[in-house]
């Protein structure tokens, strides 16, 4: 063998994983590699005596050393918070702890699949069905971590895995609370240490970057920013330098979707959506969570959405296939028009239309040439095919219903993010919001009542027609009622578990 081969074989050997083959915490398995990064290892493992497949996420323990003594609070405090996370769409964490020779550990559902920054990727951008879908998921999954005082504040495409659950695709999995913070936190011990930049530049909202208070509006930024590249293929700001990305979710305003992607067909109302999801300031933002999944509920789905068999073109009108019908008077063209909407059954019946048609003419004209009767006259002309016109009430009723199709209304309030309901039905969680009216509620003549409400704010109420192009409401401070000053709590004197838990700070 020369020296030159031997080097090669030297170089392309690596020293066997100490850990494959080890049993972690006395019932977790180590069978193979998974993935591997600065902060550590991911192996796939086995759980005794269950036979579980898991994923089993270990600490390089030359991670950090002196430059982040914090690091492993961090992790138990990941560990505990996202054991308390049973969203479906959260991942799923089995156990945790620390072995005798500090091999610091995190048991989780092994999951088959990609993350999020993969898919977009490997599709250049998303259609707005399969953005909305994965965006509601993720707010389902962050609602429940905010009910429980937690913010992720790393939400990023690489947080967020896709897999198959059942037979849906791109079930969402939120990943890696490594850098989760209690909103709700009282003590000193602030696990963000001075000088120590935590987060991704490119998600980061412009609070977290300032060094200012943070909380669930932080990750309704990250989520405006994800739902933004889903859609363009593209984060709305990046550069060679961490330093100019920062600087610019600061003080930059983002590009229109179009702009960043002439290709990208999206709704008015999902554009709003993540328009309002990236302001610079959390005050106008969506509030929660929760009015996330509201506004992306309604997108493409919504009650006052006109479909689009619902109101053709009259200047399609010329161009609609005309069926056939006979009566004693000959041959005459019938209008092409169904009460059924297109679709699969409708074109069957169409379908079948025609072909009973034709065999009645058929029928009709062999009769009419084998039974036998007088000479035709000269003066006599064959009936002629008439050209195939609807008939003048249906072209004017189609009109009418494309002028009336839909009317929009838009709602202001002062102060931002009311309510508005008709007639106990929520037509807007958070103002500035268009209403949208279609058929009879575009009546110009018909009152809608809207009632407004926001908390710490008295509800109105008012009336808009629907060719009003806008109403502006000025909301009052609801009377707060004094309060009387009731005994300080007793503190609570509950026996503190034992155990390495007792260590985490929550």
């Amino acid at each position: 063998m020369t020296d030159r081969a031997a080097a090669a074989i030297s170089k392309g050997s690596a020293p066997p994983d100490p850990l494959i083959g080890r049993i972690i915490g006395e019932r977790f398995k180590i069978i193979g590699l998974i993935a591997r990064g600065g902060m550590g290892k991911v192996y796939r493992a086995e759980q005794a005596p269950l036979g579980r497949v898991c994923a089993l996420k270990v600490l390089n323990p030359n991670y950090a050393g002196e430059h982040d003594a914090e690091f492993h609070k961090r992790f138990f405090l990941e560990a505990s918070l996202t054991s308390k996370l049973t969203h479906p769409n959260t991942v799923t964490i089995f156990d945790y702890g620390r072995t005798d020779d500090d091999i610091y550990f995190m048991a989780m559902e092994h999951l088959e699949g990609h993350t999020l920054h993969r898919a977009i990727r490997e599709a250049g951008h998303f259609s707005e069905q399969r953005a909305t879908h994965i965006a509601r998921q993720i707010c389902r999954a962050l609602r429940e971590a905010h009910a429980l005082g937690v913010i992720h504040r790393d939400l990023k495409p690489a947080n967020i895995f896709l897999v198959e659950h059942g037979d849906e695709a791109d079930f969402v999995k939120v990943l890696d609370f490594g850098l989760v913070k209690k909103v709700a936190e009282t003590s000193g011990d602030e696990l963000t240490k001075a000088g120590l930049f935590m987060g991704s530049p490119k998600y980061m909202a412009p609070e977290q970057i300032s060094g200012e208070k943070v909380d669930v509006r932080t990750d309704v930024y990250a989520l405006g920013i994800i739902m933004y590249e889903m859609m363009t293929g593209k984060v709305p700001f990046d550069s060679a330098t961490s330093v100019n990305i920062l600087m610019a979710q600061v003080k930059e305003a983002a590009a229109s979707l179009r702009e960043m992607n002439p290709s990208v067909e999206a709704s008015p109302a999902f554009e709003e959506t993540i328009a309002r999801c990236m302001r610079k300031s959390p005050d106008d933002r969506f509030r929660s969570m929760d009015e996330v999944l509201a506004a992306l509920k309604r997108i493409n789905a919504g009650p006052n959405r006109v479909p689009a068999f619902l109101s053709p073109s009259t200047s399609d009108l010329g161009r609609l296939p005309p069926l056939l019908s006979t009566s004693s008077d000959g041959p005459q063209s019938v209008s092409a028009f169904t009460s059924q909407p297109p679709g699969k059954n409708g074109s069957k019946s169409v379908l079948f239309l025609a072909v009973l048609g034709a065999l009645c003419i058929a029928g009709t004209l062999g009769y009419v040439a084998l039974r036998p009767g007088p000479p035709v006259s000269a003066s006599v002309q064959p009936a002629v095919l008439q050209p195939a016109v609807p008939p003048p009430a249906l072209v004017d009723s189609t009109r009418a219903m494309a002028a009336t199709a839909m009317v929009k209304v838009r709602v202001n309030t002062d102060p931002d993010g009311a309510g508005v309901k008709e007639d106990g039905v929520e037509l807007c969680s958070s103002t500035p919001c268009d209403i949208l009216y279609k058929g009879s509620d575009a009546d110009p003549s018909r009152d809608h009542k809207l009632m407004l409400t926001r908390q710490g704010y008295r509800p109105e109420t008012r009336s808009v027609k629907a060719t009003d192009s806008a109403l502006t409401v000025k909301l009052a401070k609801a009377d707060v009622p004094r309060l009387v000053p009731q005994a300080a709590a007793r503190p609570d004197t509950a026996a503190v578990p034992t155990g390495y838990r007792t260590d985490v700070p929550y």
